[in-house]
């Protein structure tokens, strides 16, 4: 048994008010952070309120994890605003760790205004000294154009005013001329492709020549891919840039961003095979040093309705079809995978009449066409169906039994559908008549805060990031977890 695993069988209730177990502190604030946009509603209401609460606890207990939580967030999950979010409970709770937290999370000119503001909202005036001190630190590591870039104009903190708040010493006389500018509001105005489609027009011309300027980032070429196709600009150096691998890694695009971007140019009819085959090498360019997972995998895509909702009020992404692109992704590392899609209500499903179905994909399979080809819009989430698959249907074909089944969820059960209170009694079954070693990972997508799996050989997970595959084979092994993993990070 992995030394990582708790036995935990508290019982409470989900959201739908049905049966489901606890989780402690830690879990529960790691899962609500790592799928949290900060400030968008989900299905079963936020959790941002969560967020405060567990952090502001946690923080009177072992306030390093709430610090190492907020940088791993930021700097490995590329969740930012619920960085920002950790970041003030730290400097309000644990000024010890804050010169640290805002050293680490700090990446943009625009982290620092947002952090100040969230400040303001969350506690009112003053700021901890810890906090101005590390923000007039960090301010100092921007040059002109990225101040001005980011200078956030027409919003209630500015840089501006974060010099007036933080009175940071420059450290040279080019630093203090340039804080100047900032309090004049004299920057240089930017060369960004914002300002030029502004001044010059979307044009096919004026895209030809931000390419070629090379100050285009990785997300807004990727994020405007539709506008540079539509103007009749040359889309081969784009594509260059957003399949390189080592570009691909730097860019801290969490992996639904390409099958966002792929999704509007499908509807759009404006996808060549020159497009797809770009997206494709950069949506699986995190997955390419991935170890193969052994064995037989059942892997549960919950496509519910609880699961369709967008992730944001700008995003027309679901977190069912997240689920969908993940489990995809998992499949492409899995030695012999079958992926059931499971959702269901009453007898009837939007999967099949028996509430799943289940496919199987050879190792090169597009990953974008799998997301492409399952749209559901849901029905109940009834977490029992893929173990009756695995317990009924797979095994009178007298199949190797699976080895591990993943979950891709948000764990909100409704009432069974099966005959049997819960999801973990039929685990208890498959490994009492099948394999007792079986394993099951819990890849929380939505964080509210209960599970459906309790005991040994569980694994709780949370995430949209690519990052939460290496957690499966790091627990088998006995040598790592999520939390574990954050305890250990290494702040800067």
């Amino acid at each position: 048994m992995s030394k990582f695993n708790f036995k935990n069988t508290d019982k409470t209730v989900n959201r739908e008010g049905f049966p489901a177990y606890k989780m402690q502190d830690k879990e529960q604030l790691v899962t609500a952070v790592l799928t949290t946009m900060f400030g968008e509603p989900k299905f079963y209401g936020s959790t941002d309120g969560d967020i405060f609460v567990l952090a502001t606890i946690i923080c009177g207990e072992d306030p390093a994890f709430v610090a190492k939580l907020a940088c791993y967030a930021r700097n490995v999950a590329n969740m930012r605003s619920v960085s920002h979010v950790l970041a003030c409970v730290i400097a309000h709770e644990a000024h010890e760790y804050t010169r640290a937290v805002i050293r680490n999370i700090i990446v943009r000119p625009d982290d620092i205004t947002e952090i100040m503001a969230c400040y303001l909202l969350m506690y009112g005036k003053p700021f901890p000294n810890a906090l101005k001190r590390e923000i007039a630190v960090q301010i100092q590591r921007f040059d002109e154009y990225a101040l001005a870039k980011y200078n956030s104009r027409g919003m209630s903190m500015k840089l501006r005013d974060v010099l007036r708040i933080t009175h940071p010493t420059p450290k040279d006389a080019d630093t203090e001329a340039l804080f100047r500018k900032v309090l004049d509001d004299t920057l240089e105005t930017p060369y960004t492709w914002e300002t030029e489609l502004s001044e010059k027009g979307n044009t096919k011309e004026v895209w030809n020549e931000l390419i070629a300027s090379g100050k285009v980032g990785y997300m807004a070429l990727l994020r405007n891919l539709r506008n540079i196709l539509k103007s009749g600009a040359d889309a081969a150096p784009v594509l260059n840039v957003l399949s390189d691998p080592e570009r691909v890694r730097k860019s801290r695009q969490l992996p639904f961003r390409f099958f966002s971007a792929y999704r509007m140019l499908e509807q759009e009819n404006l996808m060549t095979p020159e497009i797809h085959r770009a997206l494709e090498k950069a949506l699986t360019v995190s997955v390419g040093n991935l170890e193969t997972i052994p064995g037989r995998t059942l892997i549960a895509v919950d496509v519910s309705g609880s699961m369709t909702a967008p992730i944001s009020r700008k995003s027309t992404v679901r977190c069912s079809e997240i689920a969908g692109l993940l489990g995809a992704m998992a499949s492409r590392i899995c030695e012999d995978a079958a992926v059931c899609y499971f959702d269901y209500s009453g007898g009837w499903s939007c999967v099949s009449n028996d509430g799943y179905v289940v496919e199987h994909y050879g190792k090169y399979d597009s990953i974008l066409e799998i997301c492409r080809k399952h749209r559901f819009t849901g029905g109940g989430t009834q977490m029992e169906l893929p173990m009756k698959y695995a317990l009924e249907e797979d095994r009178s074909a007298r199949l190797k039994p699976f080895d591990r089944v993943i979950y891709f969820s948000d764990n909100q059960c409704n009432d069974s559908c099966c005959g049997l209170k819960t999801v973990q009694s039929m685990v208890d079954q498959y490994r009492d008549t099948y394999n007792p070693d079986l394993w099951v990972h819990g890849v929380d997508l939505q964080g509210y805060g209960t599970q459906q799996f309790c005991g040994r050989s569980f694994n709780l997970i949370a995430g949209w990031s690519e990052k939460v595959l290496e957690f499966i084979l790091l627990a088998e092994k006995g040598i790592g977890s999520l939390v574990q993993t954050i305890e250990e990070y290494q702040m800067k």
